[in-house]
Parts: structure tokens; sequence; C-alpha cells
């Protein structure tokens, strides 16, 4: 499927794509991101949210349908990797909230 751009109401531009789950991995994932979730990240980098709900048609859906799930994904608090210094964000295990 790969990326798709759409701009929000707020003239907002953002990217979205697919996370499919590893099948190794998924017992070690929330329960709601087990059969994957979708990405929304602002193109600027400021700000990352996951919907685990992923549409049968989320790669046909209209720029505002894009916008309307966007607004209701879940936001991911965003880190610098000390290898890296990108901005990275943690999968969505079962223990985030234990690491915390």
């Amino acid at each position: 499927m790969g990326l798709i751009g759409f701009t929000d109401d707020l003239g907002i531009k953002w990217r979205a794509w697919r996370v499919e789950t590893p099948a190794a991995r998924a017992h070690l994932m929330d329960a709601s991101f087990r059969d994957g979730w979708i990405v929304f990240e602002r193109e600027d980098g400021l700000e990352r949210r996951r919907l685990a709900q992923v549409p049968d048609d989320f790669a046909s859906l209209a720029p505002h349908q894009l916008a309307a799930l966007c607004a209701t994904a879940t936001p991911v608090a965003l880190g610098r990797s000390a290898s890296t210094g990108k901005i990275a964000s943690a999968s969505p295990r079962t223990d985030d909230r234990a690491a915390r």
C-alpha cells in the first residue's frame, strides 16, 4: 500500500501508513494492535498518532476521511534516539505502561 499524504481541516499536512504486526511478535502487542495499526505523522515530524482499528478500505479513503481518522487516533510520545538523534516512538507493546 505505502505512504498516503493528506491535509487536515487546519491545513496541517500528514502522512499515513499501515503497520502489519509480525506474527512472531503479536503476542507481545497490546491486544488492540495485534492486527496492525495506522500511523499518522505530521510532515514536519512534530506529532505522531496511532489508530488500532484499520478500515478495510484504508488505502482508498478520501482525504477528509483520513483526517477524521487521524483526529480520533491516539497521540504517541516522541523522543530522540540516543544513537541517531532522530525522533523515534515506541511500539504499542503490552508493557508500555509498566515501562513509564
